[in-house]
């Protein structure tokens, strides 16, 4: 699927992304589950093939794990309407998918940690808390977080 913009951002507030509607009172690009909506009223229309997630989706709320859910909801969004024929590939062609993927990030030598490895480092964070009587205790260098996610 053809993508022409991705952003990333680091901060306390959400501001406006030129051309998308924006709800300034909330600090938010006004959707349905992920799916960009024209405006921030009752009678808004889904905007066909934008979708948001983040503190642009749902404001400044959560920890870093709340990013997943909320992208796994938006990802869902567009899986639907992909199924649904709300949105296609441009060029109509077999695209390789997750595989395609898996064996790009091989090719260029890109270690992943899947779901089930985040799994084991919040678990392993949450239990070297507990030692110091606090919620979590951060692993902080990546040789240790990819040796807790591979074990």
């Amino acid at each position: 699927m053809e993508c022409g913009l991705v952003l990333k951002s680091v901060g306390y507030k959400s501001i406006p992304v030129v051309g998308l509607p924006f709800d300034h009172r909330k600090g938010i690009v006004p959707n349905v589950r992920g799916r960009v909506l024209s405006e921030a009223s009752e009678d808004a229309q889904v905007e066909k093939g934008l979708y948001v997630c983040g503190w642009l989706k749902r404001g400044p709320t959560g920890i870093i794990a709340t990013n997943l859910y909320c992208a796994e909801e938006t990802v869902a969004s567009i899986s639907e309407d992909v199924e649904r024929g709300v949105v296609t590939s441009r060029s109509g062609l077999s695209k390789p998918g997750r595989e395609g993927l898996l064996q790009l990030l091989d090719s260029r030598n890109v270690k992943i940690v899947p779901f089930g490895g985040w799994e084991k480092i919040d678990s392993e964070e949450k239990r070297r808390g507990s030692l110091k009587n606090k919620p979590r205790e951060k692993l902080t260098s990546w040789q240790d977080l990819l040796e807790v996610a591979t074990k």
